[in-house]
Formats: C-alpha cells, structure tokens, sequence
C-alpha cells in the first residue's frame, strides 16, 4: 500500500496526525471515547507500523466516586503490555482496533479469575 492511501484510510477511520518526530515517524491519533486514545506510529520508511492504546483508568473510576492508590487520577492509564507492529494496512489497524475493544469490553471486575 502506498503512504498516501495508508494516511487516508487512518483518516476515514478517525484518526488525525498529532505529530511527526526527528526520524520522521508520524504519530496518528484516535479519541474513541473520553477515556480510550488509540495511536498509530508510522514511519513511510519502515516496513511495519506500531499500533497501541492508552486508557484513562484513573479518571475512568474517579468518575464513577472509585479511586486507586493515592488517587493521582490524571496520572494513571492503562497499557497494552506490548505494542502491536504490523504492515500499514488499514485491515492490520481494524483488526487491532476489535482486539483492544474485545479485551477492555472483556473485563469485569466481579466475576475476576486470573
């Protein structure tokens, strides 16, 4: 796929450039609700792009009267463990999508088995 067509498929999937670093990785973001942010960190020159997330567990339970730790709410998020690389291809960025909002639709936090 070419870089053009990459940038547009992330830009019809909601994702808009935040920014371009030194080495020319592009990073794409996307604000799926006032808590989830997904990104994409591409570089044209690279083989595979890194799709990741961030979660804002601290403002997510301070708002539901919850809080963890000391309550440093704006400071806590949750992470992946690892980042996804992949092709730039929209079907790699859409599959990641569904994985990240299976495994959050996923959790609950009374019926928790490790």
């Amino acid at each position: 796929m070419d870089g053009e067509a990459f940038d547009s498929d992330l830009k019809a999937l909601g994702f808009r450039v935040v920014g371009q670093n030194r080495k020319g990785v592009v990073t794409y973001e996307k604000q799926a609700n006032r808590y989830l942010v997904y990104h994409v960190h591409w570089n044209p020159e690279e083989p595979d792009v890194l799709f990741t997330w961030e979660f804002a567990i601290g403002e997510f339970f301070d708002a539901r009267g919850m809080q963890i730790g000391s309550n440093e709410a704006l400071n806590l998020f949750l992470f992946p463990q690892f980042d996804s690389k992949g092709p730039p291809e929209v079907a790699f960025i859409v599959a990641e999508l569904d994985r990240a909002e299976q495994l959050l639709r996923s959790l609950d936090f009374v019926d928790a088995e490790a």
